[in-house]
């Protein structure tokens, strides 16, 4: 633009020389009118020039506007980074503590279920006790006096063994429990089981095959004592020992890993016997193995 109006006035110079020489009075005004076109080309390129800085001004304003609008940009992202990393570390924190609080309820829980099978352990020792305590409470008779006076011990295979009469039934028995409650285990079994023989028909031979049994069971001898509570069940009928004899058949039972049959034992024990405190003790056994003292309903085929 600049060259474009000094070159136009360089030509309006260069035509109009000849008015230097001679010039006539129109040729004089139009030098004049020349003139003042000169002065408003000046004037004009004076205008153009300031608004060309102008707008290179505004140019660069508007430069620098972007640039610091960048960086406004840049340290916004980067607060915005930084806020969102320290609101998600207290989560991450909160997400720690959740996690170790479900560790330790999963420890509490395996401890409660250690502490629950101990506790079932421990109703079937006292039950254990609880029988042997009732077992050992049987009075216990002096042996009979011997023919020249003072107390001689009874031995098995006395009396009829040596062509003489045999003991009574109630000197055997009384013998047979003093050692069966001193845990001479062997000679009560021996004691005990002479006394089945010699007097079946005796009222306290249940209670005498009971005590075999219970040795036996005591020795870990499960299918003998198995046989032996049977025989109490089977050979004598109702007695003051057939309650116990049931749930002892049931105990060796589990003891010998047989464990549905223990379990119906028991519960042939609380059907016929629901008010007895074997029952009670058999439903503490079907419940510590985590099953229902009644059998539920049979399924529908």
């Amino acid at each position: 633009m600049k060259r474009y109006i000094g070159g136009l006035a360089l030509t309006l110079t260069v035509l109009l020389t000849p008015a230097v020489f001679g010039a006539s009075k129109e040729q004089l005004e139009m030098q004049r009118d020349i003139e003042q076109l000169q002065d408003q080309l000046r004037n004009l390129q004076s205008t153009v020039d300031q608004q060309m800085a102008t707008i290179k001004t505004l140019v660069e304003q508007s430069v620098d506007a972007g640039n610091k609008n960048n960086s406004g940009l840049s340290v916004l992202s980067n607060n915005l980074t930084q806020a969102v990393k320290d609101a998600l570390r207290p989560v991450a924190a909160l997400t720690a503590k959740i996690d170790n609080a479900n560790n330790d309820i999963s420890d509490v829980r395996n401890a409660m279920a250690d502490l629950n099978t101990q506790m079932n352990k421990i109703q079937q020792q006292l039950g254990d006790i609880n029988n042997a305590i009732k077992v050992i409470q049987t009075p216990q008779a002096p042996p009979p006096p011997a023919p020249g006076g003072g107390d001689v011990p009874l031995q098995q295979g006395s009396g009829a063994a040596r062509g003489g009469p045999p003991p009574s039934a109630k000197s055997i028995f009384d013998a047979a429990a003093g050692d069966y409650s001193r845990s001479n285990s062997d000679l009560a079994a021996s004691e005990f089981s002479e006394f089945v023989r010699l007097y079946p028909d005796d009222p306290k031979a249940p209670e005498a095959q009971f005590y075999i049994g219970m040795v036996h069971y005591g020795q870990m001898k499960y299918d003998l004592a198995v046989m032996d509570f049977d025989e109490v069940l089977e050979r004598y009928g109702e007695s003051s020992r057939t309650p116990d004899a049931y749930f002892m058949k049931g105990k060796a039972l589990k003891a010998a890993g047989q464990r549905d049959m223990a379990v119906t034992v028991w519960r042939a024990l609380i059907k016929k016997y629901p008010h007895s405190d074997m029952a009670d003790q058999a439903k503490d056994q079907i419940t510590a193995l985590g099953l229902r003292v009644t059998p539920g309903p049979a399924r529908k085929k």
